[in-house]
């Protein structure tokens, strides 16, 4: 017998749902649907320190509507996960008791060692790791989580608050625009090299693996740009080119040409140089896009296998 569950990851630059049926017999998960709605709740968190009342309005009706999406395709489980906008916003419990209220779906607030487990654990049921050491690079709106595992364990994990919304607003802050995006990113080495090093002093890793929408993103960008396939990994050559490409149009441009969303076309160019930044202080040479990420995590973690 399979049970209908849904998965709700509630972002810094989206608030996506994936409803799945899963069998506790069977180590398999069928996708039902998949539903995303552009709520950039980390644009209010970075720059005011809370969840605005506008914002909040757009985040409940999103709420309703998955909560009516659920009844009428039979959910008999929701777990929705909230990550590292709510994590700072200083009216996250309002958030969470409006949200409940509203729709009857309870809300929790995860930190990055939890976020980076469930990524993982997403990861590993995707990917055969065994006897392989990786490097898992899920780039968010508000933070980047670095994970490092040897076969199917997980050996260490860190969040790093600069996901590309924070980056974003960061610029916008300091009057700065994209082509300053370098000083952004040294200012992150410090800590994230020093992760770096510890787990890969010793010993190099084999692949990297990258997750979130804006890897799938440059994934396909591979195929529309470089007129290269297939889409499901990168090598550290090609990620320069494609961001030496996308650096050469503007945003407007991205949307009109490459058919990029807005809340894609603005965040894609920070993206992909936090993934080169990681991948080059690693000396890793390749990254895998397996197409999966905290929603699926979060739906394997409803199954007993």
């Amino acid at each position: 017998m399979s049970r209908r569950v849904s998965a709700i990851d509630i972002g810094s630059n989206a608030i996506r749902m994936m409803i799945a049926d899963v069998s506790d017999q069977s180590p398999t998960i069928q996708l039902i649907k998949r539903f995303r709605a552009a709520v950039r709740l980390g644009h209010d968190v970075f720059t005011e320190g809370i969840i605005t009342p506008a914002s909040m309005e757009i985040a409940k009706a999103t709420f309703h509507h998955y909560s009516q999406t659920n009844r009428e395709l039979q959910v008999v489980s929701c777990r929705a996960v909230a990550t590292s906008a709510c994590r700072e916003a200083k009216n996250r419990q309002q958030f969470v008791d409006e949200i409940y209220k509203s729709s009857g779906i309870k809300i929790e607030v995860i930190d990055g060692t939890e976020e980076g487990r469930l990524i993982h654990l997403a990861v590993r049921k995707e990917l055969d790791l065994d006897n392989k050491k990786t490097m898992l690079i899920d780039i968010g709106g508000g933070s980047v989580e670095v994970t490092f595992s040897k076969g199917d364990k997980m050996i260490a994990t860190k969040s790093f608050p600069m996901g590309t919304v924070r980056v974003l607003e960061n610029l916008s802050e300091r009057r700065l625009n994209e082509s300053h995006l370098n000083i952004i990113m040294g200012e992150f080495l410090g800590e994230l090299g020093e992760h770096l090093y510890k787990n890969c002093e010793h010993e190099q890793v084999d692949f990297a693996i990258g997750t979130g929408g804006n890897l799938e993103c440059l994934g396909k960008l591979k195929v529309q740009l470089l007129n290269k396939t297939p889409h499901t990994f990168l090598t550290l050559a090609e990620l320069d080119t494609i961001i030496e490409k996308l650096r050469s149009l503007k945003v407007k441009e991205r949307i009109e040409k490459l058919a990029l969303r807005p809340d894609r076309a603005d965040v894609i160019v920070p993206a992909a140089m936090l993934v080169q930044t990681i991948m080059r202080q690693a000396e890793a040479h390749k990254i895998l896009i397996p197409s999966v990420g905290l929603r699926d995590g979060l739906v394997w973690s409803m199954t007993s296998s």
